[in-house]
């Protein structure tokens, strides 16, 4: 990864990168247009779905998500590709754990792994971790089984054909999600299957009978559906602030009803004793953004937390004709999330999930500050104040915090803006409602239906309403920004299509609200 050289100039001022770029080889498997400096990208190709997260003995975090490495060319279709970490920042490459058209699956799509520690796989060592997942066949959609004793780096397969198969060749029937239910002592899985997700119940991890569903249409979502379910999970959280423990489900669905797109979503309930899970609150989002998508989700072991990692990606246009300048097609596509931090709280006699992104305070570098007051601007004609405008390399951490000494509350609307040569983001938040509009605009997504969809305006309550001190921390790289508001532990993240790694960032506000900001440059070398 290149190693930036900055001549660093304070204030407001240009600071000018001095980049020892790679070479771009527009329109290949590997070329770089919109590759991502502080975030894991895919080494070649397409990436998606996240699988699993799940932690070995020497602390590294190990991470499973779907890869397709000759994206639309000859042997096209995805495959698990296993990277590792210890910082949800520096990542070593595994390669391919779980390949594609071998044995009897095809290509190989979403599922999970579980450690066999318990015992419960009898013919399998302790050491040994099984996977479940899903393989699209021209039968239908069928769940497989594999096992490694190698720490996940390769995979057998764990029974001679697939474990589960869809009813018919178009259900809906995939995305297994496993736990062991320690009231029946068998091995629970967790079905995607349209509107609903499946339960199915084995004693021996091959056999799965079918014990109930959990439903997920509009009636019994107060008549705002969520579309296609995909990618269900279970993580058990405990609050410390009232002392209750509770079910949290995850899965990835469609916000259209309300005013989203697709993202990643929870609800709070608890278990039956055949391990269905009984719904008590409606659906919420984990990210607020439009590209936080099919999470995964890594408990840690008092369950006060979860640390969760996505997919910044979304369907509506991800998968489109990509293209730079020249009008070359990028097949080199995708990029997980900086990690989350969640954390159960209860407010307003409601459960929810707090999220706080896990920064990357190692990689800053060239840091700069300033405070800034409003009066002491000059009021433009539109009636705002700019207390920021600078350009920076594109990837940056800015930190926020903002103030108005005259009425002791923050008020009125503050607008940040990013601009690069071919993208455009831009925030605009009312302080005196909490919500905030995101608007995008590029010229490198081809499809129209897709361009579309990724300029949607899209409206979103922050929770901080004309708070004493505003606070925001925002990190922006090669292809996207994700936003943390620090007031009440929300995030919002997206994607932004550009190849150019110039960014002016402008700061406005029509109010007199002062600002102190700092800002730096994120390098990782990798």
């Amino acid at each position: 990864m290149k190693i930036m050289k900055i001549l660093g100039i304070l204030g407001v001022c240009l600071l000018l990168p001095f980049i020892e770029t790679l070479s771009v080889e527009a329109g290949t498997l590997t070329s770089n247009e919109c590759q991502q400096y502080y975030h894991h990208n895919i080494e070649q190709g397409f990436m998606n779905d996240v699988q699993s997260v799940w932690q070995d003995e020497e602390g590294y975090y190990h991470i499973y998500y779907l890869a397709d490495l000759n994206y639309k060319h000859d042997n096209d279709g995805t495959e698990w590709y296993h990277v590792k970490t210890k910082d949800f920042i520096h990542y070593e490459n595994l390669g391919i754990a779980i390949p594609k058209f071998q044995n009897k699956w095809e290509a190989v799509a979403t599922g999970s792994v579980i450690k066999n520690t318990s015992g419960f796989f009898s013919d399998l060592p302790k050491q040994a971790i099984v996977s479940y997942f899903t393989s699209y066949t021209p039968n239908g959609q069928k769940q497989f089984a594999a096992y490694s004793t190698d720490n996940g780096l390769t995979y057998k397969p764990y029974s001679d054909d697939a474990v589960m198969t869809s009813p018919s060749t178009t259900a809906h029937f995939r995305d297994p999600y496993v736990f062991i239910n320690k009231k029946t002592n068998k091995l629970t899985m967790y079905l995607a299957e349209g509107d609903k997700i499946g339960v199915y119940s084995s004693e021996n991890g091959k056999k799965f009978d079918y014990v109930g569903a959990i439903s997920l249409n509009k009636y019994a979502l107060n008549g705002k559906d969520l579309g296609l379910i995909e990618c269900p999970n279970l993580k058990t959280m405990y609050d410390v602030s009232t002392g209750a423990t509770k079910e949290v489900l995850f899965f990835g669905g469609n916000g259209y009803n309300y005013g989203q797109t697709s993202g990643s979503y929870y609800m709070v309930g608890h278990l039956s004793d055949e391990g269905v899970f009984i719904v008590e609150q409606q659906p919420k989002r984990v990210d607020d953004g439009s590209d936080f998508y099919a999470s995964n989700y890594f408990q840690t072991a008092n369950n006060t937390n979860i640390i969760s990692i996505a997919w910044l990606g979304n369907w509506s246009y991800s998968a489109k004709k990509i293209i730079d300048a020249n009008y070359e097609q990028s097949y080199k596509l995708g990029s997980l999330s900086l990690a989350h931090k969640l954390n159960l709280t209860q407010k307003d006699g409601q459960y929810i999930l707090k999220s706080s992104l896990i920064k990357p305070y190692s990689c800053l570098t060239n840091k700069t500050s300033q405070y800034v007051e409003a009066s002491k601007q000059t009021r433009k004609t539109d009636g705002y104040y700019q207390l920021l405008n600078t350009r920076r390399w594109t990837s940056q951490n800015f930190y926020l915090q903002m103030t108005n000494q005259n009425q002791g509350k923050v008020n009125g609307h503050i607008k940040l803006s990013f601009k690069q040569k071919d993208s455009t983001v831009l925030f605009d938040y009312n302080a005196d409602t909490g919500y905030y509009n995101v608007q995008r605009q590029t010229t490198n997504i081809a499809d129209e239906e897709g361009n579309s969809e990724y300029s949607r305006i899209f409206t979103e309550n922050s929770g901080v309403i004309n708070p004493e001190t505003f606070k925001l921390h925002v990190y922006v790289d090669k292809a996207s920004i994700e936003l943390e508001f620090e007031n009440s532990e929300r995030t919002y993240s997206l994607l932004k299509y550009t190849t150019d790694d110039d960014l002016s960032f402008k700061v406005e506000t029509n109010s007199e609200n002062n600002l102190f900001y700092t800002m730096s440059n994120i390098e990782n070398s990798h």
